[in-house]
């Protein structure tokens, strides 16, 4: 039976980056063992988050660059990812439609667990397709 072990974020960042090249490398040695069967590697949507934001705004990578990535490693065999589909649909959204990856969670997540009314000041959640509205609103 595989061994389970949750990841933050410096060991996404090293898959996706390479850097720096002996973390990467460590990871390396990591994956192979997923790879084998050995580990099974679970992610946090908290971890996702946090991947976002350093991608974009250490890497300087495009919200549309980051989601394809993420995507494909949520997708990959041996990731476990907490809230799967809502992860995925969130990370969707960021890379389409300019919003904060943390916006897309939310509306994927009330649309997942209804109701799905979200109060917030952020006007970007309209593209989001979720009822939404200030406090003063409800």
């Amino acid at each position: 039976m595989a061994r389970k072990l949750w990841i933050d974020t410096n060991v996404v960042i090293r898959i996706m980056t390479g850097h720096p090249q002996e973390l990467a490398e460590e990871v390396g040695d990591m994956l192979q063992k997923v790879e084998a069967g050995e580990l099974i590697l679970r992610l946090n949507p908290l971890v996702v988050a946090e991947c976002c934001w350093v991608l974009a705004s250490v890497y300087q990578a495009s919200p549309s660059d980051i989601s394809a990535a993420l995507l494909k490693f949520t997708n990959g065999i041996g990731i476990e990812t907490e809230e799967k589909d809502v992860v995925q649909q969130a990370l969707r959204d960021y890379g389409e439609k300019k919003v904060d990856f943390i916006d897309a969670y939310i509306a994927a997540h009330a649309k997942a667990n209804p109701p799905e009314d979200v109060v917030t000041w952020d006007k970007h959640v309209k593209r989001l397709n979720i009822r939404h509205g200030r406090p003063k609103d409800w």
